[in-house]
């Protein structure tokens, strides 16, 4: 699998995960439902008024960021460690960058290796 194709199912996959715990987390944050559904336990006497829904919004949504920059920091994580697994790939491109091989060099071992993986 390629690495673009291999990046665009991740990127759908974490959106997807993100909608799912995203709309149920707003929703309660604003008072609209939780563990007992819409009105509560009480049956409505107990709802929440003023600035009480926008605080559990808030705190929700500090939660989700904190879930998604965990994944964020784990998926890059992981694709380093995908990118450096051939050492002589990042030796020849280290060798380029220094200008000790010209253009045309660096694309024929560069050649070589993708072929001989």
């Amino acid at each position: 699998m390629s690495s673009s194709s291999q990046l665009d199912t991740t990127t759908i996959i974490l959106l997807i995960l993100g909608a799912i715990i995203v709309l149920p987390l707003l929703t309660m944050g604003m008072g609209f439902g939780g563990m007992m559904g819409y009105g509560g336990m009480m049956g409505g006497y107990g709802t929440t008024s003023g600035w009480w829904p926008l605080v559990g919004m808030l705190v929700q949504l500090v939660f989700l960021l904190i879930l998604l920059g965990g994944g964020y920091l784990v998926f890059r994580r992981v694709t380093e460690s995908q990118s450096s697994r051939n050492p002589a790939m990042e030796e020849l491109r280290t060798a380029y960058a220094r200008g000790d091989l010209s253009d045309e060099e660096f694309e024929s071992r560069r050649d070589k290796l993708e072929r001989s993986e």
